[in-house]
Protein backbone atom coordinates (compact mmCIF):
# COMPACT_ATOMS: atom_id res chain seq x y z
CA UNK A 1 0.00 0.00 0.00
CA UNK A 2 1.68 3.21 -1.23
CA UNK A 3 2.25 6.06 1.62
CA UNK A 4 0.14 9.08 0.99
CA UNK A 5 2.14 12.05 0.12
CA UNK A 6 1.79 13.63 3.07
CA UNK A 7 3.63 11.14 5.12
CA UNK A 8 6.32 11.31 3.15
CA UNK A 9 9.64 12.43 3.83
CA UNK A 10 12.08 14.65 1.38
CA UNK A 11 15.75 13.99 1.80
CA UNK A 12 18.22 16.10 0.67
CA UNK A 13 22.20 15.33 0.89
CA UNK A 14 25.27 17.66 1.13
CA UNK A 15 28.26 15.86 -0.14
CA UNK A 16 31.64 15.98 -1.35
CA UNK A 17 32.09 14.78 -5.11
CA UNK A 18 33.02 10.79 -3.51
CA UNK A 19 31.06 9.65 -1.18
CA UNK A 20 32.79 6.81 0.86
CA UNK A 21 31.56 3.28 1.38
CA UNK A 22 29.97 4.27 5.02
CA UNK A 23 27.96 7.23 3.49
CA UNK A 24 26.92 5.10 0.53
CA UNK A 25 25.56 2.49 3.14
CA UNK A 26 23.53 4.99 4.86
CA UNK A 27 22.22 6.79 1.94
CA UNK A 28 20.95 2.97 0.91
CA UNK A 29 19.42 2.72 4.30
CA UNK A 30 17.49 5.91 4.41
CA UNK A 31 16.19 4.87 1.08
CA UNK A 32 15.17 1.47 1.65
CA UNK A 33 12.99 3.25 4.01
CA UNK A 34 8.85 3.45 3.45
CA UNK A 35 7.97 6.79 2.50
CA UNK A 36 11.32 8.14 2.38
CA UNK A 37 12.76 9.33 -1.06
CA UNK A 38 16.09 10.85 -1.48
CA UNK A 39 15.24 13.84 -3.93
CA UNK A 40 18.18 16.44 -3.91
CA UNK A 41 21.77 16.46 -3.88
CA UNK A 42 24.61 19.03 -3.68
CA UNK A 43 28.04 18.59 -4.15
CA UNK A 44 30.81 20.61 -3.03
CA UNK A 45 32.00 22.45 -5.85
CA UNK A 46 35.70 23.60 -4.32
CA UNK A 47 36.66 19.94 -3.70
CA UNK A 48 39.18 20.07 -6.96
CA UNK A 49 40.83 17.11 -8.11
CA UNK A 50 44.35 18.81 -6.71
CA UNK A 51 42.66 19.69 -3.29
CA UNK A 52 44.12 17.88 -0.53
CA UNK A 53 40.84 16.27 0.45
CA UNK A 54 40.35 14.65 -2.99
CA UNK A 55 44.68 13.85 -2.92
CA UNK A 56 43.16 11.86 0.48
CA UNK A 57 40.55 10.23 -0.80
CA UNK A 58 42.87 8.46 -4.12
CA UNK A 59 45.66 7.29 -0.94
CA UNK A 60 43.10 5.67 0.54
CA UNK A 61 41.43 4.35 -2.63
CA UNK A 62 45.17 3.35 -3.46
CA UNK A 63 44.93 0.78 -0.26
CA UNK A 64 48.44 -0.46 0.97
CA UNK A 65 50.40 0.53 -1.52
CA UNK A 66 52.93 3.46 -0.89
CA UNK A 67 54.04 5.63 -3.70
CA UNK A 68 55.49 9.06 -3.90
CA UNK A 69 51.86 10.96 -3.84
CA UNK A 70 52.08 9.75 -0.56
CA UNK A 71 54.63 11.86 0.48
CA UNK A 72 53.54 14.53 -1.33
CA UNK A 73 50.12 14.06 0.69
CA UNK A 74 52.30 13.96 4.15
CA UNK A 75 54.41 17.61 3.24
CA UNK A 76 50.80 19.00 2.11
CA UNK A 77 48.94 18.01 5.37
CA UNK A 78 51.59 18.85 7.63
CA UNK A 79 51.47 22.21 6.09
CA UNK A 80 47.66 22.45 6.63
CA UNK A 81 47.28 20.39 9.45
CA UNK A 82 50.51 20.33 11.53
CA UNK A 83 51.30 17.13 13.69
CA UNK A 84 47.79 15.50 12.35
CA UNK A 85 50.01 14.26 9.54
CA UNK A 86 51.99 12.26 12.03
CA UNK A 87 48.46 10.46 12.98
CA UNK A 88 47.62 10.12 9.09
CA UNK A 89 51.14 8.07 8.66
CA UNK A 90 50.54 5.91 11.68
CA UNK A 91 46.95 5.23 10.07
CA UNK A 92 48.76 4.22 6.57
CA UNK A 93 51.28 2.44 8.88
CA UNK A 94 48.40 0.00 10.35
CA UNK A 95 46.92 -0.55 6.88
CA UNK A 96 50.65 -2.09 5.54
CA UNK A 97 49.75 -4.11 8.90
CA UNK A 98 46.72 -5.37 8.03
CA UNK A 99 44.35 -2.62 10.56
CA UNK A 100 42.55 -2.32 7.36
CA UNK A 101 38.88 -1.47 8.51
CA UNK A 102 39.13 2.45 8.30
CA UNK A 103 40.71 1.73 4.94
CA UNK A 104 37.82 -0.53 4.07
CA UNK A 105 35.33 1.94 5.24
CA UNK A 106 36.82 4.95 3.38
CA UNK A 107 36.99 3.74 0.21
CA UNK A 108 34.86 5.99 -2.22
CA UNK A 109 33.59 6.56 -5.54
CA UNK A 110 31.68 9.36 -7.27
CA UNK A 111 28.35 10.19 -6.12
CA UNK A 112 27.14 10.09 -9.66
CA UNK A 113 27.75 6.38 -9.51
CA UNK A 114 25.62 5.63 -6.35
CA UNK A 115 22.45 3.62 -6.78
CA UNK A 116 20.07 4.82 -4.29
CA UNK A 117 20.84 8.66 -5.68
CA UNK A 118 20.03 8.03 -9.91
CA UNK A 119 16.72 9.43 -9.29
CA UNK A 120 18.14 12.20 -7.05
CA UNK A 121 18.52 15.68 -9.09
CA UNK A 122 22.28 16.32 -8.54
CA UNK A 123 23.92 20.13 -9.03
CA UNK A 124 27.23 21.46 -7.78
CA UNK A 125 27.17 24.51 -6.15
CA UNK A 126 30.96 26.10 -3.89
CA UNK A 127 30.11 26.90 0.10
CA UNK A 128 30.08 30.71 1.00
CA UNK A 129 32.38 31.76 3.81
CA UNK A 130 30.90 32.61 6.85
CA UNK A 131 33.81 33.92 8.80
CA UNK A 132 36.62 31.64 9.90
CA UNK A 133 36.11 28.04 9.65
CA UNK A 134 32.21 28.23 8.57
CA UNK A 135 30.30 27.90 5.95
CA UNK A 136 26.87 28.76 4.35
CA UNK A 137 25.39 28.12 1.24
CA UNK A 138 24.36 30.44 -1.71
CA UNK A 139 20.27 31.89 -1.21
CA UNK A 140 19.47 29.95 -4.20
CA UNK A 141 20.87 26.36 -2.94
CA UNK A 142 18.89 27.19 0.38
CA UNK A 143 15.90 27.92 -0.86
CA UNK A 144 15.54 25.39 -3.48
CA UNK A 145 16.65 23.04 -0.61
CA UNK A 146 14.17 24.26 2.00
CA UNK A 147 11.00 24.05 -0.86
CA UNK A 148 12.20 19.99 -1.94
CA UNK A 149 13.35 18.11 0.90
CA UNK A 150 11.79 18.10 4.69
CA UNK A 151 15.18 17.04 5.86
CA UNK A 152 18.78 17.46 4.62
CA UNK A 153 21.98 14.91 4.84
CA UNK A 154 25.22 16.68 5.63
CA UNK A 155 28.12 14.57 4.44
CA UNK A 156 30.46 17.96 2.97
CA UNK A 157 30.67 21.42 2.75
CA UNK A 158 32.42 21.85 6.22
CA UNK A 159 31.16 23.68 9.73
CA UNK A 160 27.60 24.64 8.43
CA UNK A 161 26.01 27.87 9.89
CA UNK A 162 23.19 30.13 8.49
CA UNK A 163 19.41 30.45 6.78
CA UNK A 164 20.23 26.93 5.85
CA UNK A 165 19.84 25.19 9.03
CA UNK A 166 16.20 25.98 8.85
CA UNK A 167 15.59 25.89 5.50
CA UNK A 168 14.10 22.28 6.00
CA UNK A 169 11.30 21.40 8.11
CA UNK A 170 13.40 19.11 10.42
CA UNK A 171 16.71 21.08 9.34
CA UNK A 172 20.33 19.90 8.81
CA UNK A 173 20.97 16.34 10.03
CA UNK A 174 25.23 15.50 10.57
CA UNK A 175 27.06 12.97 12.87
CA UNK A 176 29.27 14.12 15.70
CA UNK A 177 31.70 10.97 16.64
CA UNK A 178 31.04 10.24 20.19
CA UNK A 179 28.28 11.30 22.27
CA UNK A 180 28.35 14.87 22.66
CA UNK A 181 27.02 15.00 26.11
CA UNK A 182 30.16 14.09 26.78
CA UNK A 183 32.60 14.73 24.02
CA UNK A 184 32.62 17.90 21.63
CA UNK A 185 35.09 18.41 19.29
CA UNK A 186 37.72 15.83 19.01
CA UNK A 187 35.46 13.06 20.03
CA UNK A 188 36.23 9.73 19.83
CA UNK A 189 39.88 10.08 20.12
CA UNK A 190 39.75 11.57 23.52
CA UNK A 191 37.51 8.69 24.54
CA UNK A 192 39.86 6.13 23.10
CA UNK A 193 42.65 8.08 25.57
CA UNK A 194 40.09 7.76 28.41
CA UNK A 195 39.57 3.76 27.74
CA UNK A 196 35.73 4.13 27.36
CA UNK A 197 34.55 0.33 26.79
CA UNK A 198 32.61 1.44 23.83
CA UNK A 199 32.08 4.08 20.85
CA UNK A 200 29.70 6.38 20.22
CA UNK A 201 28.03 8.50 17.66
CA UNK A 202 25.67 11.42 17.76
CA UNK A 203 22.84 12.36 15.16
CA UNK A 204 22.45 16.06 15.66
CA UNK A 205 20.15 18.22 14.39
CA UNK A 206 22.62 21.18 13.30
CA UNK A 207 22.90 24.62 15.27
CA UNK A 208 25.53 27.26 15.02
CA UNK A 209 27.25 25.93 18.23
CA UNK A 210 30.14 23.37 17.38
CA UNK A 211 28.44 19.51 18.38
CA UNK A 212 25.77 21.39 20.55
CA UNK A 213 22.87 20.65 18.13
CA UNK A 214 19.54 19.06 19.28
CA UNK A 215 20.20 15.09 19.60
CA UNK A 216 17.97 13.57 17.11
CA UNK A 217 19.91 9.95 18.14
CA UNK A 218 22.98 8.33 19.92
CA UNK A 219 24.18 5.04 19.19
CA UNK A 220 26.87 3.17 20.74
CA UNK A 221 29.18 -0.16 19.91
CA UNK A 222 30.76 -1.92 22.50
CA UNK A 223 34.80 -2.02 21.62
CA UNK A 224 37.31 -5.39 21.96
CA UNK A 225 39.19 -5.69 24.55
CA UNK A 226 42.29 -3.08 24.65
CA UNK A 227 41.21 -1.86 20.69
CA UNK A 228 43.27 -0.15 18.57
CA UNK A 229 42.16 3.19 16.81
CA UNK A 230 41.48 1.28 13.52
CA UNK A 231 38.87 -0.75 16.25
CA UNK A 232 37.43 2.78 17.17
CA UNK A 233 37.02 3.72 13.57
CA UNK A 234 35.13 0.77 12.56
CA UNK A 235 33.05 0.96 14.98
CA UNK A 236 32.15 4.49 14.08
CA UNK A 237 31.79 4.60 11.12
CA UNK A 238 29.68 0.75 10.70
CA UNK A 239 27.35 2.98 13.61
CA UNK A 240 27.24 5.81 10.76
CA UNK A 241 25.96 3.19 8.64
CA UNK A 242 22.74 2.76 10.84
CA UNK A 243 22.06 5.92 12.47
CA UNK A 244 20.58 8.08 9.40
CA UNK A 245 17.77 5.62 8.96
CA UNK A 246 17.59 5.38 12.09
CA UNK A 247 17.08 9.29 13.00
CA UNK A 248 14.67 9.57 10.09
CA UNK A 249 12.32 6.78 11.54
CA UNK A 250 11.96 8.84 14.25
CA UNK A 251 11.29 11.89 12.52
CA UNK A 252 8.43 10.12 10.43
CA UNK A 253 7.17 8.96 13.91
CA UNK A 254 6.82 12.26 14.95
CA UNK A 255 9.53 11.97 17.49
CA UNK A 256 11.42 14.88 17.28
CA UNK A 257 15.02 16.02 18.34
CA UNK A 258 15.77 16.89 22.06
CA UNK A 259 17.93 19.48 23.43
CA UNK A 260 20.52 17.62 25.96
CA UNK A 261 20.18 18.93 29.13
CA UNK A 262 24.12 19.84 29.03
CA UNK A 263 26.80 19.24 26.48
CA UNK A 264 30.27 18.13 27.26
CA UNK A 265 33.56 19.49 27.30
CA UNK A 266 34.59 20.58 24.34
CA UNK A 267 38.11 19.25 23.11
CA UNK A 268 39.75 21.29 19.76
CA UNK A 269 41.08 19.71 16.87
CA UNK A 270 43.97 21.91 17.69
CA UNK A 271 45.31 19.19 20.28
CA UNK A 272 46.11 17.16 17.04
CA UNK A 273 47.32 19.27 14.74
CA UNK A 274 49.70 21.60 17.63
CA UNK A 275 50.00 19.64 20.51
CA UNK A 276 53.34 17.17 20.44
CA UNK A 277 52.40 15.72 24.04
CA UNK A 278 48.89 14.73 22.75
CA UNK A 279 50.06 13.61 19.44
CA UNK A 280 53.16 11.42 21.07
CA UNK A 281 50.44 9.92 23.66
CA UNK A 282 47.84 9.14 21.06
CA UNK A 283 50.68 7.11 19.04
CA UNK A 284 52.59 5.54 21.72
CA UNK A 285 49.22 4.41 23.02
CA UNK A 286 47.82 2.90 19.45
CA UNK A 287 51.16 1.46 18.44
CA UNK A 288 51.66 -0.34 22.24
CA UNK A 289 48.43 -2.06 21.34
CA UNK A 290 49.18 -2.87 17.90
CA UNK A 291 51.91 -4.75 19.78
CA UNK A 292 50.09 -6.28 22.41
CA UNK A 293 47.53 -7.65 19.80
CA UNK A 294 50.63 -9.27 17.86
CA UNK A 295 52.03 -10.98 21.10
CA UNK A 296 48.91 -12.23 22.39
Amino acid sequence: EDTPMSERLRVGVLANPMLTRFEEEALENVAALDGVTIDEVVVDGSVTEGSALAAGADAVNQGTSISLADLGLFVEVVRESGLKAFIHGDEKLGWLLGETEQMDWLQSRPVTETDCLREASIRECEPVSAGGAWNTLPDDVTADLGDACDVVIRFGFGLLKGPILDAPEHGVLSVHTSDIREYRGMGHKISYMNDDPSAAITLQQLSEEIDGGRIVAVMSRELPPTPTLDDVWDAVYALQTEIFAAGIEQLQAGDGPSQPDELGTYYPHSLQQRNPRFVARLLAKNNWRRLQKRLS
